[in-house]
This record gives structure tokens, C-alpha cells and sequence, in this order.
């Protein structure tokens, strides 16, 4: 069976049950996951999406931060550049 005519079916992929759960038929469930994406992000906040997964950051409140680099014991958060003042005194 054919999804369109450039598409067909193979037994090594299989269609997650989400995704199954859109609509009864395949032009049901590819109609309904399109609809998922019809809203456009711009502006400041697709920057900032941009950036955190540029760097590899979390993006959200300081609390959800807070709460993934405890739950991961890894940093989701952009520390300070450069080295600490008065590095240079420490090997002295």
C-alpha cells in the first residue's frame, strides 16, 4: 500500500502509536500531524531557542534549569566567560 505515489511502505520502519492515534487513516494522521506545525515561532524567542540548542543549554526558568542540572548532575546553564579575577594571583 502506497502513501502517495513516491512513498511505500516497508517493514523496517513502523509508525509510532502517537502518531497512529492522529486519525483513522494515513491521510487523517499525516493532515492532523501537518496541523501541528502551522503556527509560526519568530522573534526574540526563536533566537533564544536557536541559541540554547546551538550551546547545548536548557531553556526555560531558572527553576526548571535548576531542576535538569540536578536531575542530570550536568550544567544547562551559559557560565561566565573568560577566567577568574585575580587568577593569577592563585600560583603565587
Amino acid at each position: 500500500m502506497t502513501l502517495t505515489p513516491f512513498i511505500q511502505r516497508s517493514g523496517l520502519l513502523t509508525e509510532h502509536q502517537l502518531y497512529a492515534s492522529l486519525g483513522s487513516s494515513p491521510i487523517e494522521r499525516q493532515a492532523a500531524y501537518r496541523a501541528l506545525f502551522i503556527h509560526h515561532i519568530e522573534g526574540k524567542l526563536l533566537d533564544d531557542i536557536r541559541q540554547a540548542t546551538h550551546k547545548g543549554l536548557a531553556l526555560g526558568c531558572d527553576k526548571f534549569k535548576h531542576e535538569i542540572e540536578t536531575l542530570t548532575g550536568l550544567r544547562v546553564t551559559e557560565g561566565s566567560r573568560g577566567r577568574r579575577k585575580g587568577w593569577r594571583k592563585l600560583g603565587s
